[in-house]
């Protein structure tokens, strides 16, 4: 008797909100994500305070110091959105590619199926990690490099459990 569990087989589409998603996932919870987030809102809006500070001394206003700080962080916050803005969109149209994907889940990996009739497939050993959020499940490639597939292409909510299971005996769960 074959005690492996079935394949788990989804079928689904990229859209904008799963990439925002992704971004939103990284820059919370992996290092790259939030060293991008420190680099934006903290290091660079302090460099303005330093020139300032250094440029006056102790002549200088609070106020103004603290207003400095304030666009400093605004100014950072609206380049880390335009940054990941762009990624996202580059992200999106290579997704975009193909209509539909098909991925599938197995004790030796994933495959992903494309319409063209092409298909990746990756070991389990291809991936350092995995995460869940609200709509996806990320995993991470050992190069870096990030995936995801949208919940909503399970069919059934043991379709969920059977992917959730897959990778928590195979890829450690990430944070």
């Amino acid at each position: 008797m074959d005690m492996t569990e079935r394949a788990a087989e989804l079928y689904y589409d990229t859209t904008r909100r799963d990439v925002w998603e992704l971004l939103r996932w990284r820059a919370l919870k992996a290092p790259g994500g939030r060293r991008q987030l420190l680099l934006w809102l903290v290091v660079l809006p302090l460099a303005p305070l330093v020139l300032i500070t250094a440029q006056h001394g102790l002549a200088v206003d609070p106020a103004a110091l603290a207003s400095t700080l304030g666009v400093g962080m605004a100014l950072g916050a609206l380049c880390l959105w335009l940054e990941l803005w762009r990624t996202a969109r580059r992200m999106y149209r290579w997704a975009a590619e193909y209509p539909e994907y098909k991925m599938v889940v197995t004790e030796l990996g994933m495959q992903n199926h494309r319409p063209d009739g092409t298909a990746v497939a990756y070991g389990w050993d291809k991936y350092t990690g995995w995460a869940e959020t609200r709509g996806l499940f990320v995993f991470v490639f050992r190069n870096g490099d990030l995936g995801w597939v949208p919940k909503r292409c399970a069919l059934t909510p043991e379709d969920l459990d059977r992917i959730r299971s897959f990778f928590d005996r195979n890829v450690p769960r990430l944070g």
